[in-house]
């Protein structure tokens, strides 16, 4: 299984982070979804294909992490 870490200070064009809410593009289907550090606790998968998963704990200004892995 591979991993992206979201870099708070660098997001990409299909990257947005703010508090402990992250948003992620599929790297398998391209399709964007919003991943809540306390909505999804254990993550979630890919609204569309269900192939990847995201995860975001913690705030993006307080070392927190935002991952997506597919």
């Amino acid at each position: 299984m591979a991993t992206k870490n979201i870099d708070p200070n660098n997001l990409s064009p299909e990257e947005d982070w703010i508090g402990n809410n992250a948003a992620f593009k599929c790297l398998l289907c391209g399709n964007t979804f919003i991943v809540s550090g306390m909505l999804h606790r254990n993550g979630r998968k890919c609204t569309n294909c269900g192939k990847s998963t995201g995860y975001c704990k913690g705030g993006k200004n307080s070392g927190g992490s935002a991952t997506i892995e597919w």
